[in-house]
Order: C-alpha cells, then structure tokens, then sequence
C-alpha cells in the first residue's frame, strides 16, 4: 500500500500519527500536573516538570536538515525516522513505570518527561515532512485541519482519559495503556509504503543547507518567516496575563480556570481545528488567516470595552471559548500556508523552522507581559494585542503561496542571491536566541 497513491489512506495515516502526539501531550501536559498537585506538590515543582513539556519544541528545528539529509532509501524518506520516534515515545513513557514514586524524584521525573518530548518534536517534524511530501494542493487545508483535531482528540485521550484510568486503577495502568497504544499506533508506518517504485534519492547535507539559503531569497518564504515570528504574540501576552486576572482580580480558582482551558478549551479548539480545514481548501488560506486574525483582535477589543462585565462569568466563557476557536481556524490555515511555501526537497527543515518560529512568537508574547504590565492595564493590554492581530495580517498581502516552487530549482551553479544569505542569517540567529533561552531554561 502507498501513502502516496491513496489519499484516504494518507489522511488516516497522518491524523493517527498526530493522535500518537498528542496523547502523551495531554498526559503530561495535565495528568501529570493535576496528579503531582493532588500529592501535595508545589507549584513551583509542577511547573519545572511542566515546562519540558513544551521547551523541546523550541529546539525542533535541529531535526529539519538532518530529517531531509539522512535516511533509509529503501524504507521511504520519512518512514524510517517516524518509526524509530514513535518507538522511542512508547519506550520513555513506559520507563516511567521504573520510577516508585513520581512525588519523590521529580528532578528525574522531569528529565524523563524532556527526554519523551524530545523525541515527540522529532516525530512531528518527520510527519510533518512526511506532509509536505505527498499532500495535494487542495487537499493541504482539510488535512491540516484533522491533523490539528486528532492532536486535540489524542490530547484528551492522554489527560481526561488516563486520568479515568487513574482514578479506576493505578498510575503504573495508565503509563502501561497509553504505552500499548503507542506501540499499536507505531504499526501504521511500519505497514505502509510512502510511494511506490524505486527509492527516492536523499539531499547530501551541503544540498540542504544550500537549499535553506535559496528558498529564504524568495519574498514569500521570507515574509511567511517574518509572520510566524509574529502572529502569536498577543497571543502570548494575553495568555500569560489571564492567569493573574482571572485568579487574582476576579477571583476565580485555579480549577475554575483549568476546568475552561482545558476542558471545554479543547473542545473549541478541536471544533475550529476541523471547521478551519473545510475552510482553508474553500475560501483559501490566506483569506481565512485575515478572517480568523481580524477575528481574534476584534475579540479581545470587545472584551476589554466590556471590562465593567469581566465578572460575568457566561461572558468570560463565550469569549474565552470564540478566542480558542478562531486560534485554532487560524492555525489550520498557517500550517496549510506553510506547507504551500514550503520546497519539498527540504519539507521537513522549512516547515519545522516555521513552526519553531511560531512557538518562539509565543515565547516573546509571555516575556514582553512583564514589561508591558508596567505601562499598560489589562484593558490596555487586550487592546493593544487587538490592534497588533488586526495589523499584523498585512503581510498576507505579499505572500504568494506558490512563489517557491515556481522559483526553485534554480540552475545549477547559480549564485544564492544575497538576500537569502541575510535572510538565513537572520532567520538561524533568531533560532539559536529561542534555543539558548529554551536550554536556559532546562538547566537552571
């Protein structure tokens, strides 16, 4: 059977891949957390072993060029590196049964949650890849839309359905479950083909890194860099200013806030995630990126001019759960943009520096909240975040998303403009600041 020959096939594939993501995710996003806090943890401790949740990801992007450079050809580009992450995803988490008693060695409980995740980046920027090889044209916005939701459908397996398996038996039982559907779902790539017919040919390294510096000389793929970096950070801001309102000046509990951001959360976000797929193949993914964006700063505008409201808890919630869903249309349609832009031969390596950029457009988001804390109020803030998501859609304007394959290749022997030289070298230096921040972070 061939991924590439079958679109059914492909989509299955795929979203079941991003299901593998998301389960441990979820487990270790918010069972873990939640089980760690029911023991009698601090948050401080919570909050380390929480944080290798995520800052893996910051990092991904090592795994682009050496995902596109080295592999099996006999066993498919991408196959061999899915299979052999998924393998280790199921591993780390089942190692995690080795430990007696999580509350008591919380320092090793958090190295063996970053050394999962690692491997769960690695898995996504091979599916990814995967993705960006053998998806249609008009097929890139549904896909990406049931990939985001089975990552959402997976996350809830891991937090609200391992937590099930926790209150009914034990931790050891639910760390044994979700190892065994890791391990099943790993058979999919192993009884699937990419493409039929001979190998394909591996870039040597060199080839790749050329090629980074090419497609980074094309307007399009520069200026998609330039919006990833900076879409989510009103986001960023306002995420890490909700806590402190709602918990400090509105006076809600923490599993008050939990209860809506990652129950009926998720469930905003899975139903955007899939309404945005319709949407992106549709109407086309820049115009649903505008929609969505102007959306969002629409939103957070209204709800500060209802800053004499904030009390109401209905009104929270209605906007609370509109943000989520429009976040999530949105996203479904950079992923599906991104994917347009990307060069095939280096899928793997653009589309993982993209998405690294947008999580460090986040990362900014939270370490700009302090400084704009001083100056500005909450009011102030959703407004400013507001204005910020409705501007920053301009660049839309000047993305063309089929420049780069229009473009490329480019003959041999011709010289790399120097604007793909600066704009590599501005693109690995803003990387290298996210990842030192990132291991900073690790280790202190």
């Amino acid at each position: 059977m061939s991924l590439a020959e079958r679109r059914g096939l492909r989509l299955f594939t795929l979203c079941t891949l991003y299901v593998a993501q998301g389960i441990p995710w979820g487990f270790m996003a918010t069972t873990i957390p939640a089980y760690l806090g029911a023991h009698g943890m601090q948050p401080a401790a919570i909050g380390k072993a929480l944080a290798m949740t995520t800052l893996p990801y910051a990092f991904k992007w090592v795994w682009g060029p050496i995902i596109d450079s080295f592999t099996i050809p006999r066993l498919g580009r991408r196959r061999p590196w899915i299979v052999f992450a998924q393998l280790m995803m199921a591993l780390t988490v089942g190692m995690m049964i080795a430990i007696p008693d999580l509350t008591l060695d919380l320092k090793l409980l958090a190295w063996m949650i970053l050394i999962h995740t690692v491997f769960n980046a690695m898995q996504d920027v091979a599916v990814d890849g995967l993705a960006v090889d053998l998806l249609d044209d008009d097929e890139r916005g549904r896909a990406n839309g049931l990939m985001y939701a089975a990552k959402y459908g997976g996350g809830v397996v891991g937090g609200v359905g391992m937590a099930k398996v926790i209150h009914w038996s034990s931790l050891d039982t639910a760390l044994i479950v979700q190892t065994g559907i890791l391990l099943a779902i790993m058979l999919v790539p192993l009884l699937v083909r990419e493409r039929s017919g001979p190998p394909v040919g591996r870039p040597k390294f060199t080839t790749v890194m050329r090629s980074l510096a090419e497609v980074f000389s094309i307007r399009s793929a520069f200026l998609m860099a330039a919006l990833m970096l900076s879409i989510h950070l009103g986001l960023g801001v306002l995420t890490a200013n909700a806590y402190a309102l709602f918990t400090q000046e509105l006076n809600w509990t923490s599993a008050d806030y939990s209860e809506l951001a990652g129950g009926w959360g998720l469930v905003a976000g899975l139903s955007g995630s899939m309404l945005g797929g319709v949407l992106a193949d549709v109407i086309g993914r820049r115009r649903m990126i505008a929609i969505a964006s102007i959306a969002m700063g629409v939103g957070w505008i209204a709800f500060a001019m209802l800053e004499a409201h904030w009390r109401n808890v209905e009104l929270v919630y209605a906007i609370a759960l509109y943000e989520t869903a429009f976040t999530s249309i949105m996203s479904v349609g950079l992923f599906a943009l991104c994917m347009d832009v990307a060069y095939p031969p280096i899928g793997a390596s653009q589309f993982t520096a993209y998405m690294s950029l947008s999580n460090f457009s986040t990362t900014i988001g939270f370490l700009l909240t302090a400084e704009l804390r001083g100056v500005l109020t909450y009011r102030e803030c959703y407004i400013a975040a507001g204005i910020f998501q409705v501007a920053i859609i301009a660049l839309l304007l000047w993305i063309d998303p089929t420049q780069t394959r229009r473009t490329l290749p480019r003959p041999d022997g011709a010289r790399i403009p120097a604007g793909g030289i600066f704009g590599v070298c501005v693109l690995a230096l803003v990387l290298v600041v996210s990842t030192s921040y990132a291991v900073y972070r690790i280790v202190s």
